[in-house]
């Protein structure tokens, strides 16, 4: 069966228990990236550059911790509930890609908030910055192949042959299904055209949160559809795995704003369309 092989071990260095993995290489170019996209797009708003890299910063901050919080809940019977001291190992890898856009959320409105900056703005700009720094991210992933998927006989699909590798394949014939979907990377190429409409978006439409809403409901669509090709998460309930359950969230939500955004834009074309004069009585 046709392959293409991934031969690289997951680990670029390793010095005692500290690993820096390929996933780690390319999850620190992704932020860069993104917060040098967000930095361009600020040109265009009321928002300095410098205020963008401090709303970046808490950001990223926030964003580790609410994907590792994530990672924890999913994982919590199989790895931490008899060592919680590993909820702290990052180094050991465990975290789930959501908390990008939940903790950037989180980091960048209320670090807006607090600074006294426009909210809606600077959540429209860290968006598709976001979106391209997680598809980046997912070259790593790719790599590493921590990420299992389905069986697969296309001619793009992934052997893992390193013997150290987190993948599946001849080396791990315990793990079912190889050669595989890279399903990883289909996110990737579905994250770069969710960006290139957030540009398109965010040129236009600044400070609206449209690019903003855009980004929510278009990667949860993604992984909704995508999460049914992986094999790397306990299903909740209904068939349902973690990332499809918050991908069914973020498309609620961004109907409920969706739907809230109309009604408002109606009620106030009513307000200031002038009510015509009633005609007099006749006598």
């Amino acid at each position: 069966m046709f392959a293409i092989e991934i031969p690289w071990d997951p680990d670029l260095f390793a010095i005692g228990d500290f690993r820096f993995t390929w996933h780690s290489l390319w999850a620190v170019i992704g932020i860069i990236v993104g917060v040098f996209v967000a930095r361009r797009l600020a040109r265009r708003s009321s928002i300095t550059t410098d205020e963008v890299t401090t709303l970046a910063l808490w950001g990223v901050a926030a964003s580790i911790v609410v994907a590792r919080a994530l990672y924890v809940i999913d994982n919590w019977e199989i790895e931490f509930a008899h060592d919680f001291a590993s909820i702290f190992k990052l180094n050991q890898g465990g975290i789930t890609v959501w908390g990008a856009i939940i903790g950037g959320t989180i980091g960048v409105g209320g670090a807006a908030w607090w600074m006294r900056l426009p909210v809606r703005t600077a959540l429209d700009i860290g968006a598709p910055g976001t979106i391209f720094g997680m598809g980046i991210g997912r070259i790593g992933d790719l790599i590493n192949g921590e990420h299992h998927a389905l069986a697969s006989d296309l001619p793009w699909a992934v052997l893992y042959t390193h013997p150290n590798t987190l993948g599946q394949g001849p080396v791990r014939p315990q793990i079912e299904g190889f050669p595989v979907h890279p399903a990883t990377t289909y996110e990737m190429l579905g994250d770069f055209v969710i960006f290139a409409a957030a540009l398109w978006l965010v040129f236009r439409f600044m400070g609206n949160l449209y690019t903003y809403w855009f980004v929510v409901a278009g990667y949860s669509a993604l992984r909704l559809g995508l999460q049914y090709l992986r094999l790397d998460q306990n299903m909740l309930f209904a068939g349902l795995q973690q990332s499809q359950v918050i991908g069914i969230i973020g498309l609620v939500v961004t109907a409920i704003w969706v739907f809230r955004h109309l009604w408002q834009r109606r009620v106030a074309a009513k307000a200031a369309t002038p009510t015509p004069p009633r005609p007099p009585r006749p006598r």
